[in-house]
């Protein structure tokens, strides 16, 4: 669990003397209108320069005194806000690593990216301001009202008047404001949402001439969130021109009663004087307390939103201890039994699950096609296979061991998968290779290369291994993206090969040249994902679906008699190709 003030524990020394020097810059601070009170009714009133001097001196002392306080507290203050802010990100940055699909796609990306950023900026402020002000506010509040009692306790009865109303406002304008703050965070979310959206899909809303919707989309999003900061701004605009406004009137008084005292003799000139300086001391630590309220209630609920990303329940679990894997020729590499799941139930509903009472088996060395229309499933059964997530009935089995008892990198390692998107990152084409083992030879990747009919492409850049790859991959074409993502998922000599409809943007050709090399070059299952039966037809074994459920198991020529649905597509593609 993890806790705000955990995030201290490294840094007591720090977040201690940061407040104690600003404890001491406050001390001396309130020394000033008790120094220039004695300079006034003694130095100025007998006209003694030397007693003047004396005491201009010890002022000056103490202001450069207070000066190299506030120089080490602002020190301190940077240094643990900063920290705490950048181990806070670094959690949140490994925890989203850790979270399956299933958090992933409750968060949002748009939403974890403001949280990682804008949110916890904001409780970097906090911190820093918390350290520089905590102490000193209160020390000069305390501190400048107990000074001004000793010199009239009668004038300080004002503060019994004015505390209240202060205390009253401050709890009116909070809540007024709190609600606000949640909903600007989640308004935020969708701004940065659209902004992503609106980035990555560039091409296809030019494509589509869609940019004034995309505008329309934007603004008014942008509106909504503009509309609640206005409210917010209009509402904390007030707090502190309303309680200058009481504060003002405090003076006004403390002015009219002291001059009264003065008068009678009670009270002298520079002892009013200094009152009126404690008095303006108490009205700017008033105002100061409110703008941290005002901080913390607004950060609150960026604390909020950083606390239910770091304590996040993981919904999947992975084991510590690597399995002994024995293999046998005559047993499954992966065997799926009586499987159910459902993105959307957490309950183990049956009558709502999108795939029901799946299994088959996965023998060595052959490979499994899966085809069915858009939306049949068979994504959803890629991502059993690889534990993107976890099935909410029955039992996925590799190498005859529970998938659940698998440690992730081993897993990771022996299951090697290119999904449908196509992620290159920006770095060199070796940079790229390299992603599923780190220490694979120049030799191998070139022969992954060959084997995903990419080295023919390759071998024209410049510095081949070494060219440049843009982010997303924007500076090579789709084909050439499939692969190379293609290329990548077969470095590192994975037990079971996973391409899911990874080579849909390649012409037929390549696709039967690649399906060979596969075939030939590596000696492990594969699993082929399409909606093309040309790329699954010679599989030693086919899973048509369709909504979920499975509507035939066999091979080609036993597919093309017992299912409907596989020879009414092959016979439509069949067509097309003619």
């Amino acid at each position: 669990m993890y806790t705000f003030k955990g995030y201290f524990k490294k840094y007591k020394v720090q977040t201690f003397l940061g407040p104690f020097f600003k404890l001491l810059e406050a001390a001396l601070e309130l020394l000033n209108p008790v120094l220039m009170a004695k300079v006034i009714d003694v130095g100025i009133k007998n006209s003694d320069k030397p007693y003047i001097l004396k005491y201009l001196s010890i002022i000056l002392v103490c202001n450069i005194l207070g000066f190299g306080c506030a120089v080490i507290c602002q020190k301190c203050a940077s240094y643990v806000s900063c920290n705490v802010a950048t181990n806070m990100r670094n959690d949140m940055y490994e925890k989203i690593n850790d979270f399956s699909h299933k958090e992933i796609d409750d968060f949002g990306t748009s939403s974890l990216v403001t949280r990682l950023t804008n949110d916890v900026d904001r409780i970097r402020s906090l911190i820093s301001m918390l350290i520089r002000v905590v102490a000193r506010t209160p020390c000069l509040l305390i501190g400048s009202l107990i000074l001004s009692i000793f010199i009239n306790a009668k004038l300080s009865l004002i503060f019994c008047v004015v505390l209240p109303i202060i205390i009253a406002t401050l709890v009116v304008f909070t809540k007024k404001t709190m609600p606000y703050y949640k909903k600007l965070r989640d308004k935020l979310d969708t701004v940065a949402r659209i902004t992503r959206e609106n980035l990555n899909g560039a091409r296809v809303i030019r494509a589509f001439n869609h940019q004034d919707e995309e505008d329309k989309r934007f603004s008014f999003a942008n509106r909504d969130f503009t509309k609640d900061s206005i409210t917010v701004s209009k509402i904390t605009s007030l707090l502190n021109p309303f309680i200058f406004l009481i504060v003002d009137f405090a003076i006004i008084a403390a002015l009219y009663f002291g001059g009264i005292e003065v008068n009678a003799g009670h009270l002298t000139q520079g002892e009013l004087i200094a009152f009126c300086e404690y008095f303006g001391t108490i009205s700017l630590a008033l105002i100061q307390i409110s703008r941290i309220y005002v901080n913390i209630v607004n950060s609150s609920a960026s604390w909020h939103r950083i606390s239910d990303v770091l304590n996040k329940e993981i919904s999947i679990q992975f084991k510590t201890e690597p399995v002994q894997v024995v293999h046998r020729k005559n047993k499954p590499v992966m065997e799926f039994k009586n499987v159910g799941f459902s993105y959307n139930i957490q309950e183990e509903d049956i009558d709502r699950l999108l795939i029901k009472n799946l299994s088959f088996k996965i023998m060595p060395n052959s490979t499994i096609g899966i085809i069915g229309p858009t939306g049949s499933g068979k994504s959803t059964i890629v991502n059993l296979m690889t534990r993107f997530y976890d099935c909410n009935l029955g039992r996925v089995e590799f190498f005859g061991k529970n998938i659940k008892d698998y440690p992730q990198k081993q897993l990771r390692q022996m299951v090697s998968i290119t999904q449908q998107r196509s992620d290159l990152f920006a770095g060199s084409l070796k940079e790229n290779m390299l992603l599923r083992d780190k220490e694979a030879s120049n030799r191998e990747i070139i022969k992954a290369l060959k084997i995903a009919q990419a080295w023919e492409f390759v071998e024209r850049w410049p510095n081949k291994l070494d060219y440049q790859i843009m982010a997303g991959g924007k500076n090579v074409s789709g084909g050439q993206k499939q692969r190379l993502t293609i290329a990548r998922s077969l470095i590192g000599k994975p037990e079971l090969l996973i391409l899911d409809d990874s080579a849909s943007a390649l012409d037929f050709l390549t696709d039967l040249n690649l399906r060979k090399a596969l075939k030939k070059e590596m000696k492990c299952a594969c699993v082929l994902v399409s909606q093309r039966v040309s790329t699954i037809k010679n599989a030693d074994l086919i899973i048509v679906m369709e909504h979920g459920n499975v509507v035939g198991m066999g091979k080609h020529s036993e597919l093309l008699r017992s299912c409907p649905l596989y020879k009414e597509t092959y016979k439509s593609q069949t067509q097309k190709e003619e």
